[in-house]
């Protein structure tokens, strides 16, 4: 049993770090697609900036708060 956890255990790291990467490219694009965000200015960041970055911009869009929402999408405009 132990062998086959070993001879496994890198093709399942392999898959939930593929899973990651797909989750982070999916921010990034939603971004750019829906606020005109460049991709070189968000490639700068990390995964979790990313993540921040999405959620306080979800949070001023319920709040609809247009101002906060353009001061904080302004710098990664292209």
């Amino acid at each position: 049993m132990s062998i086959l956890l070993l001879l496994f255990a890198p093709g399942i790291f392999a898959i939930y770090w593929l899973i990651r990467l797909q989750l982070c490219l999916s921010r990034v694009r939603y971004l750019v697609d829906t606020y005109g965000m460049d991709r070189k200015k968000l490639r700068s960041l990390s995964c979790k900036e990313i993540k921040a970055l999405r959620s306080s911009i979800d949070t001023l869009g319920h709040a609809n708060d247009t101002f906060g929402l353009e001061d904080l999408v302004r710098p990664y405009r292209a």
